[in-house]
């Protein structure tokens, strides 16, 4: 691209964009003009791996011909229609069946949106109304500290973590209660995995006895903690919480809109461990984030509590684009030996990563499933010293300009590449990795 004409684009940019978490009047540092597979590429031609599939969403990478031909035949044959009252399309019908077929359990109604925050807002305001029709005034949620679940008003204040260094928003609404999520390697070092995670869980069972099970709507959680730092369970964690929200009446609301789609191996990370939540919520990998979606999958046990009910909706709840996208992304996920890729590439990223990678000094930890893997960088191994940030920020800035995207929070880097990676491409994505933390002035 000219310069005066990309001049004039950063202009445009820094007098007219607001970036969400970029501060505001910081100028940017890329323009990215196209996307191919695993890789991006800015308006002066250089090219990065994106190591962090963006937000954690682009699961099927850049110009994946499924999709791309399935959103141009639907828009030329019908681009648009709502599904409030008495209209509905067949791509929103078969992606509906397909998702309550995969879905765990008795999941198997599906109420969509335009993306997981809207869906998260949508599964806070179902649990509510289920109860309330029951005729129990059972309206708190119990999250985790370190959980994040999106960017509207619940699914904010259900957020553990201060979003932008901010929590007065998150304060807003009430009847939000936290408790601190499972760390094996920080709150449990040393502890038997086992008995850790029933630790962890009981932590639950407490804070509904303190909250008064009569008050406590839903347990709200990521199968793996996301944002907070790419943070797996221990080992027996999920049945034991599934049990205790079964002993106290509590739902059960499972965020799988980061781990859904095989971004942890199997379509959804609750089959790592059998588990069945009462409503999955859903997005990003739905449809690879082609085209904005989300969606809400229900227990067949809550929809016959709501029946007669009027469900809020969202103006592109359903959009045959995204819909068409989620569909051959559904095609994909089944045809494309996708799960089997995820497999393969995982075993050998944790393979180098618990070798070459862990025998650093600096490396603490390495865990993960699938192709979401945390890293966490320590600045003295055996007493678990936490870095500053800036340490592990300058890790990424260096990534960043060797050409590998990816991101970091407390101390913890975060691998999560598109599902269709390779192994030449996984290699090229820790060659780069590996002397900036053997390297790095810790």
């Amino acid at each position: 691209m000219d310069q005066p004409l990309l001049n004039d684009l950063f202009a445009l940019d820094r007098a007219h964009v607001l970036h969400p978490n970029h501060p505001v009047h910081q100028d940017i540092d890329f323009i990215v003009s196209r996307g191919e597979g695993v890789r991006l590429y800015d308006t002066t031609g250089r090219s990065f791996i994106d190591g962090r599939s963006q937000l954690n969403c682009v699961n099927l990478g850049y110009g994946y011909r499924r999709l791309v031909d399935a959103i141009k035949a639907q828009a030329e044959e019908l681009s648009y229609l709502s599904i409030f009252y008495q209209f509905s399309h067949p791509q929103v019908i078969t992606c509906a069946a397909r998702l309550a077929a995969s879905a765990p359990g008795d999941l198997d109604h599906v109420l969509f949106t335009s993306g997981g925050s809207e869906a998260m807002e949508a599964a806070l305001a179902m649990v509510r109304l289920y109860w309330s029709r029951l005729g129990r005034a059972k309206t708190k949620i119990i999250s985790r500290y370190k959980g994040y679940h999106g960017g509207t008003a619940s699914a904010m204040a259900a957020t553990g973590m201060a979003m932008g260094g901010q929590t007065s928003i998150q304060r807003l609404i009430s009847g939000h209660v936290h408790i601190p999520a499972p760390n094996l390697y920080r709150s449990g070092a040393g502890m038997d995995p086992e008995a850790y995670a029933k630790l962890a869980a009981d932590q639950l069972a407490e804070a509904i006895e303190l909250e008064g099970p009569d008050s406590v709507a839903a347990f709200l959680a990521e199968p793996i903690i996301g944002v907070g730092g790419y943070v797996p369970p221990p080992p027996g964690y999920w049945p034991l919480v599934r049990e205790i929200c079964d002993r106290y009446g509590v739902l059960l609301i499972l965020d799988e809109v980061m781990t859904g789609f095989h971004r942890t191996g199997p379509r959804f990370a609750a089959d790592n461990w059998g588990l069945v939540p009462d409503i999955l919520v859903a997005g990003k990998g739905i449809n690879s984030c082609y085209v904005p979606c989300g969606a809400a999958i229900v227990s067949r046990r809550i929809v016959d509590v709501l029946a007669g009910a009027r469900l809020s909706g969202f103006t592109h709840s359903g959009h045959p684009l995204a819909m068409a996208a989620a569909n051959a992304a559904f095609d994909a996920y089944d045809q494309d030996g996708i799960e089997d890729n995820v497999g393969r590439i995982h075993r050998l990223m944790m393979d180098r990563l618990q070798g070459e990678f862990l025998a650093l000094p600096h490396v603490g930890t390495v865990e993960g499933l699938g192709l979401m893997i945390g890293l966490e960088l320590v600045a003295e191994k055996k007493e678990r010293t936490r870095l500053p940030d800036k340490v592990t920020q300058g890790v990424v800035g260096k990534s960043l300009d060797q050409g590998l995207i990816i991101r970091a929070r407390d101390g913890r880097l975060a691998l999560c590449p598109p599902l269709v990676i390779s192994e030449a491409e996984a290699n090229e994505m820790l060659d780069i990795l590996f002397p900036l933390i053997r390297d790095m002035n810790a």
